[in-house]
């Protein structure tokens, strides 16, 4: 392990079995941090997501890590996951959310299961995932939801991410008063453009920089948000809570 910032918490992270989720998870561990790592689907070599191949970088660093596959969506396979694996690590300080893209639409061409399907996992799976969290967390804890642009403002095309993520942003700013007596900080992360990859092209419905905007095209990494995630997640930010973070070169009017 090469720094110590997150030693001895337990950190929670949902989407951990592919990017950007992987990358949060590997990024916490080596500043110190047990993990949780979430996400639907069977691991294996070429299934996608593989929690293997999370489970296998974290242990290369020397991290502990428990992995589980669970849909966020379940609340009571969600509860129960979480029960296990912070059993296991001995207790749970802090939730990372990954974000979900969803492909885009016009509002008269998107299917009645695609605008549900959307709300299940971007915002009621952010809810569950909470509800499943507190009653393991410890006081003076964080929850840090990662969601995007569309967060904090329109796309056209993107109304159903927009819509959900802007309901996670209410969920984000009334934890974080429902939450302060017990020092639990909640903030929320929204970056924008580009794949969480370098080497994978950016998937249909990703919010990418125009270059023929106002704003230079920057170049936002997983690394500029992984390091968010752990400042957010540090005792560095103690004080910080109920703030939704761009993380996005000012793509976002200010």
């Amino acid at each position: 392990m090469t720094t110590a910032r997150l030693a001895g918490k337990v950190v929670l992270v949902t989407g951990a079995g592919q990017a950007p989720g992987r990358q949060f998870a590997v990024r916490l561990a080596r500043e110190g941090a047990g993990v949780i790592a979430l996400d639907e689907g069977a691991p294996g070599p070429t299934g996608h997501p593989d929690l293997s191949s999370t489970v296998a970088v974290v242990e290369s660093l020397g991290g502990r890590i428990v992995a589980r596959d669970v849909d966020v969506r379940d609340p009571r396979a969600l509860d129960a996951a979480v029960a296990v694996a912070a059993g296991r690590l001995g207790g749970l300080d802090a939730v990372v959310t990954s974000p979900v893209v969803t492909a885009p639409g016009s509002v008269e061409g998107i299917a009645d299961e695609v605008w549900h399907g959307t709300l299940d996992r971007v915002l009621t799976g952010v809810w569950n995932t909470c509800r499943a969290a507190l009653p393991h967390m410890a006081d003076g804890g964080s929850i840090t939801v990662v969601s995007s642009a569309a967060g904090l403002r329109g796309f056209a095309h993107l109304a159903h991410q927009a819509a959900a993520e802007h309901g996670v942003v209410g969920l984000v700013r009334s934890l974080a008063h429902e939450l302060a007596p017990r020092a639990i900080r909640v903030n929320s992360v929204h970056p924008a453009g580009g794949p969480a990859d370098p080497a994978v092209p950016a998937p249909p419905g990703s919010l990418v920089f125009d270059p023929a905007a106002d704003t230079p095209e920057p170049s936002v990494a997983t690394g500029d948000v992984s390091g968010t995630v752990v400042y957010l997640t540090s005792d560095d930010a103690r004080l910080l809570t109920g703030l939704t973070v761009p993380v996005d070169a000012g793509l976002v009017p200010r």
